[in-house]
């Protein structure tokens, strides 16, 4: 539950596999080479289609009349990498880069070891492929992400910069900029970041949810819940701006209203801890306060870390009466460093 990067989005992956199959200057026979490209651009078409099992049956046959055909390795590995086959992704690439020393291979194979959390490998081979191409936008942006993972904010900073300096319309490299602008307080670079992702990509639900964020944090209520909404209208799965839509109405006395978001967001995604933890919070102020109990326990069997829920079902608890089981969880929140649960245990608990 540490992970704060892209407010709760995962890392988004640009796929540039490569386009139609022209001439390969491998030495085969014509008439297999005719073939190759006719296979080879129909996995294309499949891949387009998002038929990403189909693409790899069909760049398969195209491989195997050429175990050189190393642009075939690499759109393999961008197939499997849509069906998460991150290991069989890194071994074409791998293939690939035995083969041509390209560097879309080397930042493609530092995507997949950077989605694996090996982020020394990713590194190596991000360092190969700007080595090889200081205009790698991609490779700028992957490492940016890396940093931010290992707290080099500034760092972090400087890639993504670098990033947008090679493409001015570049909509993820500013949305992660965004979000590490928001992290680093500078709420106004964060919003104008996040304004250019969504002007240069509409549909990026991650780049409105956290223009909410920054919004919710400026205090702007009414544009925070816009921007929720607007994520949503997306994205209706998106579980988190289901949650951070439901906290500002909670925050603005709408209690039905953020019960109702609370819940939806648990309907798409059962264990997301956060969730429960608000919607106790909730249901505690309509006065359901077994309903809250239950949220509270719930949020802290999904993370047994979670200080916040441990002094809010010690709060409730309290208020049943339960002043024993009330100390307990008060005490074991200090434990986890939550420094509000000091003055109820000083007060109230032997």
């Amino acid at each position: 539950m540490k992970r704060y990067f892209l407010m709760g989005v995962l890392f988004l992956f640009v796929s540039y596999c490569a386009v139609s199959q022209q001439e390969d200057s491998t030495k085969i026979s014509t008439k297999d080479q005719q073939l190759i490209n006719k296979l080879y651009n129909e996995s294309l078409d499949l891949f387009a289609e998002h038929k990403y099992s189909e693409a790899i049956a069909m760049i398969n046959k195209a491989i195997a009349l050429n175990a050189d055909f190393a642009k075939g390795y690499y759109n393999r590995a961008c197939f499997h990498i849509q069906l998460n086959g991150i290991d069989a992704a890194i071994d074409d690439y791998t293939k690939g880069l035995a083969i041509e020393a390209n560097p879309l291979y080397y930042t493609g194979r530092a995507y997949a070891y950077l989605v694996k959390k090996e982020y020394q490998k990713a590194l190596d081979d991000l360092a190969l492929a700007i080595g090889k191409n200081e205009n790698n936008a991609e490779a700028y942006y992957y490492r940016g992400c890396i940093y931010v993972e290992q707290d080099k904010l500034t760092t972090a900073l400087n890639d993504f910069n670098k990033a947008i300096e090679i493409r001015s319309d570049y909509a993820v490299a500013y949305n992660e900029r965004g979000s590490l602008n928001f992290l680093m307080k500078d709420y106004s670079a964060a919003k104008n970041d996040l304004t250019k992702a969504v002007t240069f990509d509409p549909a990026m639900s991650s780049a409105y949810n956290n223009l909410g964020r920054v919004a919710e944090k400026n205090e702007e209520f009414e544009s925070a819940i816009e921007y929720y909404t607007a994520a949503l209208k997306i994205d209706p799965d998106f579980y988190i701006a289901f949650n951070n839509r439901g906290r500002v109405k909670q925050h603005t006395g709408d209690f039905k209203g953020a019960l109702e978001d609370y819940s939806k967001s648990v309907e798409v995604n059962g264990d997301y801890a956060f969730t429960y933890n608000n919607r106790g919070n909730a249901k505690y102020m309509m006065g359901d306060m077994s309903g809250a109990i239950e949220d509270f326990t719930k949020a802290i069997e999904l993370y047994a870390d979670y200080g916040e829920a441990y002094l809010n079902r010690g709060i409730v608890k309290e208020m049943l009466r339960d002043v024993k089981g009330a100390c307990r969880d008060w005490k074991k929140a200090v434990s986890l460093g939550m420094v509000k649960a000091e003055n109820y245990v000083s007060d109230q608990c032997d």
